[in-house]
């Protein structure tokens, strides 16, 4: 349950209103599974001097309607879960900022402004597992090994990406630029091949959720669905971590061969 503060216009499909709301209240706003653009907020953050309320005095200017009129504070609803926002002289001049379920964020990645589903190099790979936001890659593949013990989804994903390249694990994302650490300017390099005895740690082959398992607001996103898997390093599967999926990442994935079964 979070909170949501009533936008102006109709940023569901008013891509520049969108990015205005976007650049205005950050990761609180996000388009939903239904196609719906909202800004949703943490019961902490509904106080009156908490972020929603701060947000919700500022939706008409950031919408490039008249502002509301200052200094008027957000108010509980008696008897409910909501509140309100008193935004002109008149008493009766106010929003409701409803306390409601929050929708999922839609998995669809905008690449050159189109939503596009991710579709990663193990779409081929057969489903016998529930598909579940937030779900990690542990559950029974249903596969077993060359011993006969069963496969999870993970080691199954990396089982034929061995195979598949003569008894080592290739990056799926081999070439791709990224930070070296968060918030450095100093670039790295996926290599194309993991389980570097010089660097261990960092080229241990991971199973990226493409579409991040939670997204920016901690809620269940992207699924144990094989097409949103990507065997990449440690390191890169770091850099990504919550993250919503670079447009260069998705257009590589999507663009590689499928593994076979």
């Amino acid at each position: 349950m979070r909170y949501r503060i009533p936008l102006f216009g109709n940023p569901s499909i008013d891509m520049a209103l969108r990015d205005k709301y976007i650049a205005a209240f950050g990761d609180a706003c996000y388009m939903s599974v239904s196609n719906t653009f909202d800004c949703f907020y943490k019961k902490e953050e509904m106080t009156p001097e908490g972020k929603a309320c701060k947000d919700a005095q500022k939706i008409a200017e950031v919408a490039g309607a008249v502002p509301y009129d200052k200094g008027y504070k957000c108010q509980p609803v008696a008897g409910t879960d909501d509140w309100s926002l008193q935004v002109g002289p008149d008493v009766a001049n106010k929003i409701t900022i409803y306390y409601q379920a929050a929708p999922r964020q839609t998995p669809l990645v905008e690449i050159d402004g189109v939503p596009i589903e991710v579709s990663g190099p193990y779409r081929n790979l057969v489903e016998l597992t529930s598909i579940e936001p937030g779900k990690d890659f542990e559950d029974d593949s249903g596969m077993v090994d060359a011993d006969g013990d069963g496969l999870t989804q993970r080691k199954w994903i990396l089982d034929i990406n061995r195979k598949k390249n003569g008894g080592k694990i290739r990056s799926d994302l081999a070439g791709f630029k990224f930070p070296c650490e968060k918030g450095s300017p100093e670039i790295c390099t996926e290599p194309a091949f993991l389980e570097d005895p010089f660097d261990p740690v960092g080229t241990k082959p991971n199973v990226h959720h493409v579409v991040p398992r939670k997204d920016k607001r901690c809620c269940p996103w992207g699924t144990n669905a094989y097409k949103n898997a990507a065997v990449i390093s440690q390191k890169l599967n770091a850099s990504f971590t919550n993250d919503d999926p670079p447009e260069a990442e998705v257009k590589q994935l999507n663009e590689a061969a499928a593994y076979a079964p």
